[in-house]
Formats: C-alpha cells, structure tokens, sequence
C-alpha cells in the first residue's frame, strides 16, 4: 500500500493532517522521511512523528504538567494521532500509561496533570475538592454579567443525538464561579472556576445565562473573532501526593485570545 492510503486509513488521518504532517517531514519509513506516493512492504515500519513542542510547566517522579494547545486531544485517541497520550508516551517510551487528573475539550488550551503512575492518580483522584486542587480558567464571553462575581448553579444533561449539553432538571449539577476581570465592548474577560466537575460545565453553563463564549459555535458564540471555545485553564493549585508540597502553577493566555485583547487595547488607545 501507499504511505498516503495507511494514514488515512489504518490512521484515520484527514487530508489536511497529512499534508500538514508531511510539510513537516513527520511521516517517517524505516525511520527515514518519505513521499505520500511511496509503497509500505511487509516488514517495513510507517511512524507518525508527533509534535515535540508542547510546554512541559512542571514534571518530578509522579507527576508532569503541560501547557495543553488547543486543537490537541487530551487523551488518546484513535481517530487523531495528535493528542497528549502520544505526545507522552513518545517521551516516556510506549508502555507509559496515560492517567489524566481531569480533562480539557480538545479545542480548549491550558494547563493538563498527568500522574506517572497509579498511586499519584489515586492519591490526585481524592484532591480534586476545591480546597485541595484548584483550577481557574480564563474565558472570553459575549456581553457581560450585571454582577462582576457570583456562582451559577444549574443541571446539565446530554442532549441525545447531539454532541452540546441542555440544561435539564434531572441532570447532573453543576456550580460554577466567575469573576469578571475587564469588561470590552461586546464581551468580557471572566476568571472561571468550578466546584463540581462535568463535561463543557463551562461552555453550557455560560450559554444558558446568556453569555457563550467567543468561538464556541456548538453554544452559540460567534466565530468572528475566534474559530474556537475561547477558555484557557490558566492556573492550577495542587499538593504533590508523595510529599505533601504545594504547586501553584500558572499559564499566560495563548496567542489566539491574547490577540483578541492587544487589538482590544490598542483600538482604546486610539480613541483616547
């Protein structure tokens, strides 16, 4: 078969991930680069080189620490060769498990912990409580709350048949506190963090109280700025399980949001 024909379909890899992979010379045969048009034997060995340029904010004997960008799973999946298991496992060899304290949608960015064996997740599993681990996340929204602080309560559902949430009264609840730190002209900057745990809590929550976030389409928030969910976990609090020892983590906006904001600011130093 054909280099092209195995990654689309043993890899499952669109067009545009290969064409963009083979720019950057990661399709490797027999651990050399090759062509798209070149023909796989038996015996021969295809890898997909993945990224090495993701941010490593902390790493000791258990845990590792990671900038997470947006557009790269958080876990392994089979469908998409870009996502943090691989990344991982291609730094700490493939017989490394990949145990996740928490999760982040793919498009979203930010800090993700990773436990290196399973008595570090264990022992993680039982912090996440607010006053043990703690995560705060920036998020760009549409408009702006009347009240700069305060916590949504509300329950969510999956809708069948769709990939977004509803807010349902059987649901699952959700709690959800939120700080505005600058106000724009048509959206705000909010400091984010929950007390409970669900998927797209942020995302779905923000929506039903009339504030989607920029980009994130499945909840209605515009694309004009953004072509996706802008929210970044920003920083982490947590207690390493072996010692006991405080890591308090932070990680600017990425480039995405922040051009955002800097053409925001420069469009008021204008005026001024």
């Amino acid at each position: 078969m054909r280099v092209k024909d195995i990654l689309s379909s043993a890899m499952r890899l669109s067009r545009r991930t290969i064409s963009r992979l083979n720019a950057q010379r990661s399709i490797l045969l027999n651990n050399e680069p090759c062509r798209l048009s070149g023909t796989v034997k038996t015996g021969d060995r295809l890898t997909v080189r993945e990224d090495s340029d993701i941010e490593i904010l902390y790493e000791d004997d258990d845990l590792v620490i990671v900038n997470k960008p947006a557009g790269i799973a958080a876990h392994p999946q089979a469908e998409d060769v870009r996502n943090m298991g691989t990344f991982l496992k291609q730094r700490y060899g493939k017989d490394f498990a990949v145990r996740t304290c928490g999760r982040l949608d793919k498009p979203v960015s930010g800090i993700m912990v990773y436990a290196k064996n399973k008595e570090t997740a264990s022992a993680l599993s039982q912090e996440r409580q607010p006053e043990v681990l703690k995560k705060e996340y920036l998020a760009l929204i549409q408009g702006s709350f009347e009240q700069d602080r305060g916590r949504l309560e509300y329950r969510l559902a999956k809708e069948k048949g769709k990939r977004g949430k509803r807010i349902a009264e059987d649901g699952q609840l959700c709690i959800t506190d939120y700080e505005t730190e600058k106000k724009y002209s048509g959206f705000s900057l909010v400091r984010v963090s929950i007390v409970t745990g669900r998927t797209h809590q942020i995302r779905s929550g923000m929506s039903a109280y009339g504030h989607p976030l920029l980009g994130d389409s499945l909840y209605g928030g515009s694309t004009a700025l953004i072509r996706r969910p802008a929210l970044h976990c920003e920083h982490v609090t947590l207690l390493q399980p072996g010692n006991g020892r405080k890591i308090d983590l932070h990680c600017p906006l990425p480039a995405d949001m922040k051009k955002i904001l800097d053409t925001e600011e420069e469009h008021y130093e204008h005026q001024d």
